[in-house]
């Protein structure tokens, strides 16, 4: 294998699975077999099931040569969803890479709690606040077509990357600009919406040091931390929603676990009401709602 190893002009799957793996578990990285599986299965355009099913298929040396690129990018602790380039949320394939975050699977379930409460009529308008890669946004642009789905973040570079993703998924999102910590923020979107959703960076700069490296070392720092208040972000939120949200209008937010209760008291402070937190499958406490009723 190259970077290190010779290529070889023949190597069976076999080989050069097991190659990776150990390469994989001598650089400490976690879940190693699962990520050599899906680096061959990337290259060599198959299944899981195809990649066992076939031992001993031989791997010429050009693919022998990507596996060993990719896996040179895994070794140095890059995500693995940057590596492939894309990454699976709710169906959809979507484009990631540096510049974006990578959409995590309790973002997944927070989606999928904001369309199961969507009412089925009238179509609602909705907006994504902090989009990154329009995980969110698009997704429920998919499952709900008749929504108009605004998104905005204030990276231009997670923009460009929804935008794609909006593409070439055939999905017709509105994408904006905007720093949802400015006072002007309303101006940017066109109130009034039924739903405004949003997964805004909560980390205290504290935490840095105790996220593993694939994180810490190369997901953008705009999207991972609000700085020594993890609540400003919510803050804009709840001010900015009794401006842009319609009466009987909601705000879904992803909270961290550790300050879900926080995010509660400051929203029913701000005059929302029936506010209330959920926790998700692990059992964290991970998404607040809040009405705007008067």
């Amino acid at each position: 294998m190259a970077n290190g190893q010779e290529v070889r002009q023949t190597i069976t799957q076999a080989e050069l699975l097991q190659q990776a793996i150990q390469r994989l578990e001598a650089a400490g990285v976690p879940d190693a077999r699962r990520n050599a599986e899906w680096i061959l299965c990337e290259v060599l355009g198959c299944s899981r099931a195809q990649l066992y099913a076939y031992p001993e298929r031989p791997v010429d040396a050009a693919r022998q040569a990507h596996v060993a690129a990719l896996l040179t990018r895994r070794l140095r602790r890059e995500p693995l969803q940057y590596v492939l380039g894309y990454v699976e949320f709710l169906g959809l394939r979507l484009e990631v890479g540096p510049g974006v975050l990578v959409p995590r699977p309790e973002t997944e379930w927070l989606t999928e709690q904001v369309l199961q409460e969507m009412p089925a009529a009238p179509a609602q308008r909705v907006l994504d606040v902090g989009t990154g890669s329009g995980c969110i946004a698009l997704a429920i642009k998919h499952h709900r077509p008749d929504a108009e789905v605004w998104a905005c973040d204030i990276s231009l570079d997670a923009l460009t990357i929804a935008q794609r993703n909006a593409r070439r998924l055939r999905l017709n999102v509105h994408w904006v600009v905007a720093d949802v910590l400015a006072t002007s923020f309303p101006e940017s979107v066109p109130g009034s919406f039924d739903l405004i959703v949003s997964n805004p960076p909560y980390l205290a700069w504290h935490e840095a040091d105790e996220l593993p490296p694939e994180v810490r070392d190369y997901e953008p720092p705009i999207a991972l931390y609000a700085g020594e208040d993890p609540l400003r972000f919510y803050r804009a939120l709840a001010r900015h929603g009794h401006v842009l949200l319609k009466q009987g209008g909601r705000l879904a937010c992803e909270v961290h676990a550790h300050y879900g209760s926080d995010v509660v008291r400051l929203f029913e402070r701000s005059g929302y009401e029936k506010v209330r937190l959920e926790h998700d499958l692990a059992g964290n406490p991970r998404l607040v709602w809040a009405w705007k009723l008067s």
